[in-house]
């Protein structure tokens, strides 16, 4: 995605957040691009100004900071700009996980039961 800015922005911004998540902002390829601007004012009366800006390559996400390193996205930001965070599972995925891993606790449980008191 391009994005465009009305100053020169930095190859990466890293903004940590109080939940333990980061915003991390990608802007690569900066062109300064200088526009003319053809407005119709007054009963057709045009007035034509120029307007200057820096044009990126841009991608902007939330992660967990435990799942993105601030070392890598600065050594080389090339690598995150199509990056998509790791999903947060659901509370119904978490309560299936846990009640899986009950299930075969329980199992193993049973199996050791009956290895012992055989």
């Amino acid at each position: 995605m391009k994005a465009r800015f009305t100053t020169e922005q930095p190859a990466v911004s890293w903004q940590p957040l109080d939940n333990g998540k980061v915003d991390v902002t990608i802007c690569l390829n900066g062109q300064e691009v200088t526009e003319e601007i053809t407005q119709t004012v007054e009963k057709e009366q045009e007035v034509t100004h120029t307007e200057t800006y820096w044009e990126y390559d841009f991608h902007q996400f939330r992660e967990k900071a435990e799942n993105i390193s601030q070392d890598k996205v600065l050594s080389k930001p090339e690598n995150y700009l199509d990056y998509e965070p790791v999903p947060e599972k659901t509370l119904e995925q978490t309560v299936a996980e846990q009640n899986e891993q009950i299930r075969m606790l329980t199992e193993c449980l049973m199996e050791m039961s009956e290895a012992v008191y055989e």
